[in-house]
């Protein structure tokens, strides 16, 4: 009996692995999203005047977004970590995968939005807002697109 014990718990250790580098990977992607959110959120409060326009602080947000946006990020959106995979732990919807294209092409508008505003962010509050509103557009985009609301 013992040796079909140990046999079961062999073959589950594989599993259980994949398992826990496939929830690794949404607790990546999910800080990686902080840090964008974190970032573009203050940025957005400097825009709208909730918080005072700081050139230095807008300018390293700035360069935060451009750094992780720029980042090799083929390690967070692995199949197998969608919604449905994974409820309650990811939001991503499986329409990230099967329309990556999509997805693709507002990435790439993001990294070149990011460098726009980076050029941009310590110049002044009009011309960060004005920046900041082609990223951010492409921030709703995905999400509007790609993630499950939350509970």
């Amino acid at each position: 009996m013992r040796k079909y014990v140990f046999v079961a718990i062999a073959l589950s250790l594989p599993s259980l692995a994949i398992a826990d580098a496939l929830t690794d990977a949404v607790k990546t992607r999910q800080e990686h999203m902080k840090t964008y959110g974190k970032n573009i959120g203050m940025l957005a409060k400097m825009a709208k005047g909730e918080l005072d326009y700081d050139a230095d602080a807008a300018q390293a947000a700035a360069d935060t977004i451009v750094e992780y946006s720029t980042k090799d990020q083929s390690g967070y959106w692995l199949p197998g970590t969608s919604s449905e995979d994974m409820p309650g732990v990811s939001y991503a919807l499986p329409a990230l995968w099967t329309d990556g294209a999509k997805a693709g092409e507002i990435a790439k508008e993001f990294v070149a939005n990011a460098a726009a505003l980076q050029a941009v962010a310590g110049a002044g509050q009009g011309e960060m807002a004005k920046a900041l509103g082609a990223a951010g557009k492409n921030c709703n985009d995905c999400h509007k697109s790609f993630q499950a609301k939350k509970d």
